[in-house]
């Protein structure tokens, strides 16, 4: 018994350990993000289309452009970037992204944007 305990206990330890080293992963746009922002994002936000916020997210360097409501990234603040606060529901102004019916980011990739985000938004 003591023993199939102390195999719980660093069974659950290692998992532990694993998802902390996990959490330390240094992101990139190129990597990390540039998937999410293809499959959520390009449909409406890319340079062939005509959106009413002038955001086009086609690259790392036209998305820092930004569009009518500036840059949508503000490195080291998620909370204060457009790009993370939009993909909630009643963001501060419009309406939450992506629109229309199709699928939503999950938990996990807007969690990936905002550390991304918080770890200062690099492209490499």
């Amino acid at each position: 018994m003591k023993f199939s305990r102390l195999m719980g206990i660093a069974s659950v330890a290692a998992c532990l350990c694993s998802f902390a080293a996990g959490q330390n992963k240094s992101l990139t746009y190129s990597a990390d993000v540039a998937p999410v922002v293809k499959k959520y994002c390009l449909p409406c936000h890319s340079a062939e289309n005509d959106n009413s916020s002038e955001l086009v997210l086609d690259s790392y360097e036209t998305m820092r452009i930004g569009g009518k409501h500036d840059d949508p990234i503000v490195p080291g603040k998620s909370k204060e970037s457009n790009l993370y606060k939009k993909l909630h529901p009643d963001p501060e102004f419009g309406r939450q992204m992506p629109r229309g019916k199709g699928p939503k980011p999950t938990e996990e990739e807007i969690k990936l944007i905002y550390d991304w985000i918080e770890q200062g938004a690099k492209k490499e």
